[in-house]
C-alpha cells in the first residue's frame, strides 16, 4: 500500500480486498472514488460520507441495455431504434422520452446496475486498487445504494476458509459499533452474536464459550458482523487510520469553503479504457466530411476501424477522438427532420459507430477483434513457455467463441450459439458466466435439459454468489415446469440478497400461478 500527494492511497486487492476497503469508508464515513482492476475488468466506486452513491464498469454485462436483455424488457431489434444503447445516460434518457421507462424505473435500473457492479467487484481476488478523496461524482448522480447489505449478502457466500485467512489471529478482539442507522436482517447466529457484544470485546474464544457453533462459524459471523458495521475491529492493519481519515475530511472541507476546486468527474480524468458515466466531447473538433460521404464511409465500411475512419495502427486517444467526433455531428437527434429513409440510415450508421467504438476502445476486444479480422493468430513469443503459450490461447479462444455465442443467443438464436458457447465453456470451464450462458442456451433444446441444468449448477458452484445465475437456474426450473425447484432457488437468492427486485417478483409471479 502506497500513499501519493499525500492524499491518494494505492494497494492490491489480495492484500485488501474490496469488501473490506468498503467497509473501512463506510466506517470512517469519508468521501471520494475508489477505482478498482482486475485483468481486463475495470470500475469506479463513488462514496460520499460513506454512503455508496454510484459506480460505474467497462464491463459490457453490466450495461443498462444488457440488463434490459436479459429481463426480456426489449430485443436487438428495439436497440437500433435507440442512438446510442452503449451509453448508459443518453440510453435511458431516450427510453424515458420513448414512454418505455419511467424515471423512477430509470432511477431503479442504475440502482440495480451498481448493486450488480459492486457484487461482481467484491468477488475479485487480484489486481490494483486507488483512492483519491479528491475525485467527487458530479451532482445529479447520486442513488441510494445499501452497501452494508451488499457487504452482508456477500460475507455471507463466503466459505469458511476464505474467511479464516482475513484474520490475524483468533485473539482479535471486536466491539460494538456506535451507528445506529443500522438496519439489516441479521440471522439467529448474527442477532445472537452481536448480543453479546453489550457486554464488552468480542473474540472468538468468547463467543465459543456460550454458543453452540464451530470455530470457523464464529470467525464468519463476527466477519459479517463487521463488515456491514455492526462492529468495530481493533489491532488490525488499516488502510485509513485516523490520521489519514482527519486528512482527507479536513480537505475536503477547505476545498468546499475556498474554491470549490477538484470537482473532477469519473469522466473529467478517465482513461479511454477505462468505465464512464458518460462520454466528454466537448473539446472535439467538429468534422470535415458531410453527412453523405459519412453514411457512405461507415455503412460501407469493411472493418470496425473504416467504420471509424482511423488506421489499424491508431493510439487509443485518437480512436477516442474519432469516434466522439462523428458521434457529436452525426447523432440521430440532430436529423429527426430528415425523411423516414435517411434517419433510418443515420440510425444504422450510428449504432454501427457505437459497436465499432465499443469494441475497439479496450486493447483485450481489439485483439481479440483483429484475430478474427485476420483469421489467423499473430506469432507468439516463445520466452513464456508452450504451456503459457496454450494457456493464453485457450483464454483468447474462449473469450472469442463466447462473445459470439453471446451475442447470438441475445439475438434468440440459441441453436447457433450453442457450439461457440460449448468452446468457450471446454475451453475456460472456470469460468462461471461461460457455463451459465452455455447452459441457458442448452436449456432451448428439450433433448439437452439435463445438460443445461449441470451447466448451470456447475456455474452456481464456481461462483454461488452471483444472482443472474440463479435468476437463470431458476427460471430455466420454470420453463420445465419445476416449480416448486425454481421457489426453492428464488428463495436462496433473496436469502442472500434481500433487496433483489427481479427475484421478488418472479417468486410473486410464480405463487400467484401455483395458486
Amino acid at each position: 500500500m502506497t500513499v501519493q500527494n499525500g492524499l491518494e492511497i494505492r494497494g492490491t486487492l489480495f492484500r485488501q480486498p474490496f469488501a473490506e476497503l468498503a467497509a473501512e469508508i463506510l466506517a470512517a464515513r469519508i468521501s471520494g472514488s475508489l477505482r478498482l482492476s482486475h485483468g481486463s475488468k475495470k470500475c469506479i466506486v463513488y462514496f460520499k460520507n460513506g454512503r455508496l452513491v454510484f459506480a460505474a464498469s467497462n464491463s459490457r454485462e453490466h450495461k443498462i441495455f444488457n440488463l434490459l436483455l436479459l429481463r426480456g424488457r426489449i430485443d436487438h431489434k428495439d436497440l437500433q431504434q435507440a442512438p446510442d444503447f452503449t451509453n448508459d445516460f443518453e440510453f435511458t434518457a431516450f427510453l424515458v422520452r420513448s414512454g418505455f421507462l419511467t424515471k423512477e424505473e430509470s432511477d431503479r435500473l442504475f440502482a440495480d446496475q451498481i448493486a450488480a457492479i459492486v457484487t461482481d467487484a467484491f468477488s475479485w481476488k487480484d489486481g490494483d486498487w486507488t483512492f483519491s478523496p479528491l475525485a467527487r461524482i458530479r451532482d445529479g448522480l447520486e442513488y441510494d445504494i445499501r452497501i452494508d447489505e451488499l457487504l452482508a449478502n456477500y460475507s455471507r457466500c463466503l466459505a469458511e476458509n476464505d474467511v479464516l485467512s482475513r484474520f490475524r489471529s483468533l485473539d482479535e478482539q471486536f466491539a460494538r459499533s456506535e451507528k445506529e442507522d443500522l438496519n439489516i436482517d441479521l440471522s439467529p447466529e448474527e442477532a445472537f452474536v452481536l448480543s453479546r457484544s453489550q457486554d464488552g470485546p468480542l473474540t472468538v474464544e468468547s463467543i465459543l464459550n456460550v454458543a453452540s457453533i464451530s470455530q470457523g462459524r464464529a470467525l464468519h459471523v463476527i466477519y459479517t458482523l463487521w463488515l456491514s458495521g455492526f462492529l468495530t475491529r481493533t489491532d488490525w492493519e488499516r488502510v485509513f487510520d485516523e490520521q489519514a481519515v482527519a486528512a482527507m475530511k479536513n480537505v475536503r472541507l477547505e476545498l468546499k469553503r475556498e474554491a470549490r476546486v477538484v470537482t473532477q468527474t469519473f469522466a473529467d480524468q478517465a482513461k479511454p479504457d477505462d468505465p464512464q458515466p458518460q462520454p466528454v466531447a466537448n473539446s472535439t473538433p467538429e468534422p470535415t466530411v458531410t453527412l453523405d460521404e459519412y453514411l457512405d464511409r461507415v455503412l460501407n465500411a469493411v472493418t470496425f476501424y473504416d467504420v471509424l475512419g482511423v488506421d489499424r495502427g491508431v493510439e487509443s486517444d485518437e480512436l477516442k477522438k474519432a469516434y466522439f467526433t462523428s458521434a457529436k455531428q452525426f447523432h440521430p437527434d440532430k436529423y429527426r427532420s430528415e425523411s423516414p429513409e435517411t434517419l433510418k440510415r443515420i440510425q444504422d450508421a450510428f449504432t454501427s459507430l457505437s459497436q465499432a467504438h465499443e469494441t475497439l476502445k479496450t486493447p483485450e476486444l481489439r485483439e481479440i477483434y483483429d484475430y478474427r479480422m485476420r483469421k489467423e493468430l499473430a506469432e507468439r513469443e516463445k520466452s513464456g513457455g508452450e504451456a503459457a503459450g496454450n494457456a493464453s490461447l485457450q483464454a483468447e479462444q474462449a473469450a472469442e467463441n463466447f462473445e459470439r455465442g453471446f451475442s447470438m443467443l441475445m439475438e434468440g438464436d440459441a441453436e447457433s450459439a450453442i457450439p461457440f458457447l460449448a468452446r468457450a465453456a471446454h475451453y475456460a470451464p472456470k469460468n462461471a458466466r461461460y457455463r451459465a450462458y452455455y447452459g441457458k442456451a442448452l436449456s432451448s433444446d428439450d433433448k439437452q435439459r439435463h445438460k443445461a441444468e449441470a451447466e448451470m449448477q456447475a456455474a452456481l458452484k464456481l461462483d454461488g454468489s452471483n444472482p443472474t445465475f440463479r435468476l437463470l437456474l431458476a427460471d430455466f426450473f420454470v420453463q420445465v415446469g419445476l416449480m416448486k425447484r425454481a421457489e426453492g432457488e428464488l428463495n436462496r437468492l433473496l436469502a442472500m440478497f434481500p433487496s433483489n427486485r427481479e427475484a421478488r417478483e418472479m417468486l410473486d409471479d410464480l405463487k400467484t400461478r401455483t395458486s
